[in-house]
């Protein structure tokens, strides 16, 4: 049996969600806690500024109350406190229902922003990171390979990505509202060199700000020549001191603290007049106090969410035959599963149906099997079966 915890913006306050917001070690600690309990075969650990979902694998197909208290009671020795009221947040899949949402989540079909691409890769990367964890085997691994699959048809063959934007570039289009134009202005990023930071500035640098000012912690910042003139790498603590010369300010860190206060920030801006600051990060990393401060416009990934909705309105068309799709290779991942588990089943039918033919002839030992299916199948299997010959 598969099944699928999941809290995602959806159902989950994003207070909520920072409590699963695992990082490398807390996600691998997880992974290895699972694996050591003989309920679960398998596990897999997706997360992302807008969902935790934890998958696993189990031959325990009914004990899905206890499999799922282990799983809870795992999370609680990551996080290091009760988290008992928080379960009514927590969404439960099995089987059809969990393998389902994750075609759906893989193709984008999930995501705050429909068709948004970066899900894909997260997707990959939960998987990667799983089996070097060594915590997937069999049915995972091939529900994951799968999903992925039909993912990237989903996304060729129809629009939903096309016309797609990153919640980078709902970020932008939400500060240039308040401004009017980027000619001649500013923009602070903290965490350009994370993987949300760095798709902001990619997105930034398609517009015709001033100038970029951009904070580093590693050196995996792409400085082509064509770009160098317009951005400053600063050092981190030196923060605070470009906020009075930019208009926008961005912050994508994955940290666990905030990355801006309002004290500070007071007390390094001795103007605010129509400054926008944009928190993509989960934790949040900008102190929401200062949407009260005079002239501040202040977004969050809530906000982002009330963007996405407007933009997922012109996709509608393309989704239904994305989700067409999805359900396509959904059910293929379900009969390859119930072929997988029913191999014995099918070689001592093999093994019976050559001692058969021995007997009594190869003609004979068909009829037999066919009137066998006749008399003892549902008139559904029957039906399938005709249509299986016909179409031969």
């Amino acid at each position: 049996m598969i099944l699928l915890l999941s809290l995602s913006f959806k159902n989950t306050p994003q207070k909520v969600r920072e409590y699963f917001a695992f990082g490398r070690e807390d996600k691998e600690r997880l992974l290895t806690l699972l694996c050591e309990e003989k309920e679960i075969d398998e596990a897999v650990v997706l997360v992302t500024c807008n969902r935790t979902e934890i998958y696993v694998s189990t031959e325990s197909k009914n004990a899905t109350g206890s499999v799922i208290n282990i799983i809870l009671e795992k999370c609680e020795e990551i996080v290091g406190r009760s988290i008992e009221h928080l379960r009514d947040y927590v969404f439960c899949y099995t089987e059809k229902g969990a393998v389902t949402h994750l075609y759906k989540v893989s193709a984008g079909l999930d995501s705050m922003l429909i068709g948004e691409d970066q899900i894909l890769g997260q997707v990959k990367e939960a998987i990667e990171f799983a089996r070097d964890c060594n915590s997937v085997h069999l049915y995972l691994n091939t529900l994951f390979r799968d999903a992925i699959t039909q993912a990237k048809k989903i996304k060729t063959e129809t629009m939903i990505s096309k016309s797609g934007v990153s919640t980078a570039t709902l970020a932008l289009r939400a500060a240039k509202d308040v401004l009017s134009s980027f000619e001649g202005k500013n923009v602070l990023l903290i965490g350009a060199s994370g993987k949300i930071g760095n798709i902001v500035l990619k997105n930034a640098l398609s517009y015709d700000f001033s100038h970029i000012y951009v904070t580093k912690r590693s050196h995996n910042i792409d400085m082509s020549p064509n770009v160098m003139d317009r951005i400053s790498i600063i050092e981190y603590d030196d923060r605070y001191h470009y906020i009075e010369q930019a208009d926008v300010i961005i912050s994508a860190t994955s940290g666990p603290h905030f990355t801006l206060t309002r004290e500070h920030i007071l007390k390094n801006s001795l103007s605010v007049d129509q400054k926008v600051f944009i928190d993509l990060a989960v934790p949040c990393d900008i102190d929401n106090r200062i949407r009260n401060l005079k002239g501040v416009y202040y977004y969050d990934m809530e906000d982002m969410k009330k963007f996405a909705d407007e933009n997922n309105e012109k996709k509608k068309l393309s989704i239904e035959r994305a989700k067409v799709m999805a359900e396509e290779g959904v059910e293929k991942f379900l009969k390859w599963a119930l072929f997988q588990k029913n191999l014995e089943v099918f070689s001592s039918a093999v093994e019976s149906l050559e001692e058969e033919i021995k007997r009594i002839g190869e003609k004979k030992t068909l009829e037999h099997l066919f009137y066998k299916i006749r008399d003892n199948g549902s008139l559904e299997a029957l039906q399938s079966i005709i249509d299986i010959f016909q179409c031969n």
